[in-house]
Order: C-alpha cells, then sequence, then structure tokens
C-alpha cells in the first residue's frame, strides 16, 4: 500500500525537516516511529523540506507498506511512538503513482508578525516581534508584484544547488489577524529561505527604507544582495499542499 499521511509539527526543536547527520528532524523522528511501529526502517517522502524551526499545519508524506491495519487507522499507531510536538492528523491509501513531493501542484506558506514597542512573550512564540509601526498597504501593494512567474534568485539564499530558479506565484497577501498580521503566499514551489526572503524585503517596504515597486527592480537584477534580510524561521509556517 502506498500511504499518506497529513502531519502538524512546531519546529523550534527540529533542525528542519529533511534528515541531516547528528541532528534531530522532523523526519528523523517520523521515520524513527515508523520503524517502532511496523518493526522495519520505511523511508518516506515529503511535499517539500522546512528550514530550522519552520512548523507545518499540513505537510504530506508517503510511504510504502504491507500491512493489515487500515490505512485510515495506521495514523493511531504511528502517533503512539510520536513525540507531542509531531502528529499524524490524517493517514490514508493513494495511488502506487503518487509521490509527495513530485505529485504537488502548490503549496502556501503563512509568516506571521505582530507590531508593537514592546515584545509579547506569548505571541513571540509563534510570530514574529517587529518593533514600530509598519506601511502596510505599500507591503500590500508589492506582494501583488510578485504574483506570476519570475526568477527568485534575489529571494533564494546564495549557497542553494538549485539551478533553475523560476517559479509562479499564485497569490501574495498581508492579512489581518486578531494579534497582527500574516504574509500568505502560494506557489508552485519556494526556493531555500525564499519565503523568509521575500518577507525581510516586505518589511523594508513596511518602514519605507525601500518603495513598494522596487521589488521588480530586486526581482529583474537577480541578485540576492538587492533583497532583503533572511528573518527569523519562527513566524513561518507551511498550511497547506494541493495536488
Amino acid at each position: 500500500m502506498n500511504i499518506a499521511l497529513e502531519i502538524s509539527y512546531l519546529g523550534k526543536n527540529y533542525s528542519g525537516y529533511q534528515v541531516q547527520p547528528n541532528k534531530v528532524t522532523v523526519q528523523g523522528v517520523l521515520e524513527n516511529a515508523l520503524e517502532k511501529a511496523f518493526g522495519k526502517k520505511i523511508a518516506t517522502t515529503a511535499s517539500g523540506r522546512t528550514d530550522a524551526g519552520v512548523s507545518a499545519l499540513c505537510q504530506v508524506v508517503n510511504f510504502n507498506i504491507e500491512t493489515s491495519i487500515p490505512a485510515e487507522r495506521i495514523m493511531y499507531v504511528i502517533n503512539e511512538n510520536l513525540p507531542n510536538d509531531i502528529r499524524v492528523m490524517r493517514s490514508f491509501e493513494v495511488g502506487e503513482d503518487f509521490n509527495a513531493r513530485y505529485s504537488a501542484k502548490r503549496k502556501t506558506y503563512e509568516y506571521n508578525f505582530y507590531c508593537s514597542n514592546v515584545e509579547n512573550a506569548i505571541y513571540s512564540e509563534h510570530a514574529l516581534f517587529v518593533k514600530g509601526e509598519l506601511d502596510i498597504e505599500s507591503m500590500k501593494m508589492a506582494c501583488k508584484l510578485l504574483v506570476g512567474e519570475h526568477d527568485f534568485t534575489s529571494f533564494c539564499a546564495s549557497d542553494t544547488e538549485v539551478v533553475n530558479k523560476v517559479r509562479t506565484i499564485y497569490s501574495a497577501d498581508i492579512i489581518k489577524t486578531p494579534f497582527g498580521y500574516k504574509f500568505v503566499v502560494c506557489g508552485n514551489g519556494f526556493l531555500y529561505n525564499m519565503v523568509r526572503i521575500i518577507m525581510g524585503t516586505l518589511l523594508e517596504i513596511g518602514y519605507k527604507k525601500l518603495k513598494y515597486n522596487d521589488i521588480l527592480t530586486i526581482l529583474e537584477q537577480k541578485n540576492r544582495a538587492k533583497a532583503g534580510p533572511t528573518v527569523s524561521s519562527v513566524g513561518l509556517m507551511l498550511v497547506n499542499v494541493e495536488y
């Protein structure tokens, strides 16, 4: 059976999703739980990597297993072997050609932040503290300019090994929340640190260090040094993967 999982996790205790030598990662903990549950090593494929500290509301994973346990019950067996900051929310059977990574069509991320003169002990667990006030309208206008197909070299970590940096953004916006704001972006894929660098650039626009339409120039320059800083992973969350 080809089994798909929808999992959620808090990223603060992990060095990202993907397995890394001598580091605690979400994939490593998940695959250890699978080994305990089924008595053998099981390789998993995820919809994508998330950076150290990044959380997920709905990461999608698939793996192959021969078992008499109904697909929809597998989640309970796995959860018994997982810590509380990683939870399988759903398990179900998919076609043999389904691949969590290569079958994905769209991914949605959100970056949570709040503006204040004083850091909030509760909010700062899940959102970036931004001191002072921001020009949110200019940030929203900049978001509209990101929509479409672009080369995102300027918004990608300079040490990335990916050659093709063209991605399509379907929607991007700044949305008010009860405690602050969230930058919500949906695309066909994202480069290493891409959302965090875009967010850092939007904050430069919010602080009026850049104009909203400077984002087009930054895209055209294809130069990481021209974009804003890579903000903390604390506010970033993978919220949905579409197939």
